[in-house]
């Protein structure tokens, strides 16, 4: 055989001919990444398969002020980019259904970076990740052949327990999920530091007993189901779970549209504050206050007002005031101790804020004590000559107005005879605000407060009167509990939940969320309140369009003067009166004369464990919103709801839902959406919906006690890469 020789050069043509091979194997591997600007971080993420597509990519920093993160998610070729970042250094990880996460890598804007991804080692490791609607899911209700309740002599369920929807209402949007969120890491399993108990029954005894919010609340709640017996399915829940059990179904990677999604977040407030609402804009013109301050706004926690400077990352407080120096904290009382907090009053609020929005100046109006119900100024009771106080006399309410002045930085409280809650402005010249609380809907005229100060001549209120006789006016009226009269109206006795002003016809609507609720609209008239007429119509509960349908809770109406709203039986639903058929007047038009105006739309995500539930999910819906002028970008009109147990905005667009999850931190709790517009030829950078995480229990975030509570700002790309 002939022996081979390698001349030098020779050797030189082998080494050229493997760079050319490494250097087209390394481009190979590069020329997938993404373009990216000098403030943008992009990259592609791969895993044991290839590329991993629709994953998200977290990228966080303390450089700033306060800490900001900022999240995309990966194409179908797991690229990557994450725009317009401030400069600093930034961590930057992987996390995704499937995954556990990532190493976290060190760069800054302006670098390629590209991540491995890793696969999750077992089952229980990758659902660790997932929302806590789909460990909530694996709740077992009682089944329905035990309703109704027989009481503590019988099956344990109370009596009031009517039927299974009851109960799961209950456990959804009228007792637990309003404050917190189930089936986190926090609640679906039972801490050591909990204490030690003979049983898990025992546990969740003392558990619903802890804190400020204990005894007064959780525990005295448990009275409602019957209090053995919802301890004994939350100990079941936490038993199945601590052996092994595991969400039947993972959830679906984000798709189409929800890879689209930035989210920004941003820490403020203290690890002992929770919020209620935020605002950034008018909600009728969100180009007011364009790249401008956020407010947020505490509800019992404290008497702050947090606002964010979204352009320079920082926050800081200012405090709602008062009426009355002497106006006492809401009492509060440890029931057992804190796993967290041992003994400690760590709320400490007097004014007990709950909603705000911006009007068209940029002041903030919030809903807050200012003074004791008891001292309710003259004027609105029996004997004043203030024509709704002639109508219907007023004698104490428990929130008012307090109104920011972000140019000024001034403080103005409007003393309101009627109680403030939601609120929202009408589309009128007036700029009129509303509010519904204790059987009546009350408004503010702001344009003559402006140009009065006359709060007495500003504001009016007025009872809510259902036109049963037929004859198209108020007349005289018999009370809620009376029988109809023919020859006379008749008043309900509704306080509303949520609130909202149709664009359309300025009609005034609202909720009733006591099972199985009802929408209500409002009809001024041209001399309210003597002219003022309401309409009632319920929830049809049952099967309705093959589903379980009851309880509202948020409410808004459309650009169409539809109303919509989210329901504890898993559904987001609207009211359309044009479908109405029968007469909506008269001594039938009580609440059950428009069945053929609602519509459903079953919401995303799994449902509770049993046979035939009586819900169509497990995510619980607090609030919800409609973005009439496009201020995400997934066009005018589209209905959007909190996902309180799924970390999410859930966006209805064209019929079809597109979940916004917010993966880091887990814990997202959302109470409101607001959109605002900064630059409305600025394309989806001059977009953006903004909200706060709204738990009652900052400390169950993701990060445990000493996380911060959080600021969000949600924008829809025209697809992931765009920058």
């Amino acid at each position: 055989m002939k022996k081979r020789t390698f001349s030098l050069g020779m050797l030189g043509l082998a080494l050229t001919a493997f760079l050319a091979m490494s250097i087209t194997r390394t481009t190979a591997q590069t020329t997938d990444a993404p373009r990216i600007d000098t403030d943008d971080i992009g990259g592609v993420v791969t895993g044991a398969r290839g590329p991993e597509a629709g994953v998200w990519v977290i990228a966080e920093t303390t450089d700033l002020p306060t800490k900001m993160a900022r999240i995309v998610v990966t194409d179908d070729r797991g690229r990557f980019v994450i725009p317009d970042l401030p400069k600093g250094n930034y961590n930057v990880w992987v996390r995704g259904y499937g995954l556990v996460d990532s190493a976290r890598v060190a760069s800054a804007p302006g670098k390629i970076v590209n991540l491995t991804a890793m696969s999750a080692p077992t089952p229980r490791a990758a659902a660790d990740y997932y929302p806590a609607n789909y460990w909530y899911a694996l709740v077992q209700p009682p089944d329905k052949s035990e309703f109704p309740g027989t009481g503590a002599k019988g099956n344990g369920i109370s009596e009031a327990m009517r039927s299974q929807a009851m109960w799961i209402n209950a456990i959804k949007t009228s007792t637990c999920t309003p404050c917190h969120q189930m089936g986190n890491k926090a609640t679906r399993e039972l801490p050591q530091t909990l204490g030690k108990f003979g049983s898990s029954v025992e546990a969740w005894d003392h558990r619903l007993q802890a804190g400020i919010d204990g005894g007064a609340g959780m525990y005295a709640n448990t009275n409602r189901f019957g209090r053995d017996r919802v301890l004994k399915m939350f100990a079941n829940w936490t038993d199945r779970i601590a052996g092994g059990e595991l969400p039947p179904q993972a959830p679906p990677r984000p798709q189409g549209a929800e890879r689209n999604f930035v989210v920004t977040v941003w820490d403020w407030a203290s690890d002992r504050e929770y919020f209620h609402d935020a605002v950034a804009s008018d909600k009728r013109n969100p180009t007011v206050n364009a790249n401008g301050l956020v407010f947020g706004l505490h509800e019992n926690s404290s008497d702050h007002m947090t606002i964010l400077d979204p352009m320079k990352n920082t926050f800081s407080q200012v405090t709602v005031p008062v009426l009355d120096e002497k106006l006492l904290p809401q009492p509060a009382k440890i029931g057992v101790a804190s796993p967290y907090w041992g003994e400690e009053i760590y709320w400490n609020s007097r004014v007990i804020g709950h909603s705000n929005v911006m009007d068209q100046k940029g002041r903030v109006w919030n809903t807050t004590r200012t003074r004791g119900p008891a001292a309710q100024p003259a004027f609105c009771k029996e004997g004043s000559s203030h024509p709704s106080a002639k109508h219907f006399p007023l004698n104490n309410s428990g929130r008012q107005y307090t109104v920011y002045d972000q140019t000024t930085k001034q403080w103005t409280i409007v003393d309101t005879c009627f109680g403030t809650f939601h609120l929202n402005f009408a589309h009128d010249a007036d700029n009129t605000i509303w509010s519904g609380n204790g059987g009546v809907v009350g408004w503010v005229n702001t344009k003559v407060l402006d140009e009065t100060h006359d709060q007495q001549k500003a504001q009016g209120w007025a009872p809510l009167i259902l036109d049963t006789n037929g004859n198209g006016k108020q007349d005289a009226w018999v009370e809620p509990d009376d029988p109809i009269d023919p020859a006379k109206d008749k008043r309900i006795d509704v306080s509303f939940y949520g609130i909202a002003v149709s664009p359309v016809d300025g009609s005034v609507w609202g909720d009733l969320n006591e099972f199985p609720g009802a929408a209500v609209r409002v009809v001024p008239g041209s001399n309210p309140p003597y002219t003022t007429l309401a309409e009632i119509y319920e929830l049809p509960y049952g099967q309705v369009q093959g589903q379980y349908v009851y309880t509202p809770r948020g409410i808004d109406v459309d650009a169409n003067g539809v109303f919509w709203t989210v329901l504890a039986s898993g559904q987001y639903a609207s009211f359309d009166r044009r479908k109405c058929k029968a007469p909506l007047n008269g001594p039938k038009a009580t609440g059950k004369q428009c069945p053929e105006g609602w519509a459903f739309y079953p919401m995303p995500g799994p449902n509770f464990k049993g046979a035939n539930v009586e819900a169509g999910a497990a995510d619980a819906n607090y609030y919800n919103w409609v973005d009439k002028y496009d201020s995400l970008g997934a066009g005018k009109n589209t209905p959007i709801a909190t996902g309180n147990l799924s970390d999410a905005l859930l966006v209805l667009q064209n019929g079809k839902w597109v979940v916004a999850r917010v993966p880091y931190p887990m814990g997202f709790f959302a109470k409101q959406v607001d959109g605002r517009i900064d630059d409305p030829r600025g394309g989806w950078k001059g977009r953006g919906l903004w909200t706060t995480s709204a738990n009652r229990t900052p400390w169950h975030i993701e990060g445990g006690k000493g996380t911060l509570p959080k600021v969000y700002k949600f924008q829809m790309r025209p697809d992931p890469l765009a920058k």
